[in-house]
């Protein structure tokens, strides 16, 4: 992999803190294991593709692999979906082993890399699903195309989970969890269809 380089963010320092503080050190550890775990579902294809790994940024959204070889279609929907299914195959460990040794401290983790592997996998912007369905879509109707179904998938994705974070900040009388995802996923598609909204904690 050579002189790879690691980027820190503020946002993903904070981002850490606050999931330490809220959630305790051992939720931040499994989160970090599974995020570990899925980095290096993408690194292993994106090796196998031939692509070499130039350094990793850590920002407030997540992780992000800069490599050097770009990828056909499928191969991209292979390196994104790489992630999620090396962190369901972590959850699936985690509960085997916990159920085999009687380790009930491993049902956090797989708890975690669950939830983690489900967030990326909504087919939306920046997250993994959505990398997977706009290569996908791309190989099937063009380049052109492609951007304004992907466009209008982002839409529609963005505003269910909106709607549905404010439902739920509503029935829990303050979870404002899945609205604040909505509000990053928004961000982040924002981002990728190039329409200039920027975080400072990114």
């Amino acid at each position: 992999m050579g002189s790879s380089k690691v980027n820190i963010t503020c946002g993903f320092l904070v981002l850490l803190i606050a999931v330490t503080v809220l959630a305790g050190p051992g939720t931040a550890l499994a989160a970090l294991t599974a995020a570990a775990v899925h980095e290096l579902g993408h690194m292993a294809a994106l090796r196998c593709f031939g692509a070499r790994i130039d350094g990793f940024r850590l920002g407030a959204s997540g992780a992000e692999i800069v490599y050097t070889k770009g990828l056909s279609y499928r191969g991209e929907i292979v390196a994104a979906l790489s992630g999620p299914l090396a962190g369901a195959l972590l959850a699936g460990a985690a509960v085997w082993a916990g159920r085999r040794w009687d380790m009930e401290r491993l049902y956090p983790l797989a708890a975690v890399s669950a939830l983690y592997t489900a967030i990326n996998l909504v087919p939306a912007g920046p997250t993994d699903g959505g990398r997977a369905l706009n290569a996908w879509l791309a190989l099937a109707l063009g380049p052109d195309r492609a951007y304004y179904v992907g466009l209008a998938v982002d839409c529609a994705v963005v505003a269910a989970v909106l709607a549905a974070g404010v439902w739920v900040l509503y029935r829990t009388k303050g979870n404002c969890s899945l609205l604040v995802y909505g509000v990053f996923l928004l961000n982040g598609c924002c981002k990728c269809r190039g329409f200039g909204v920027k975080s400072k904690l990114a």
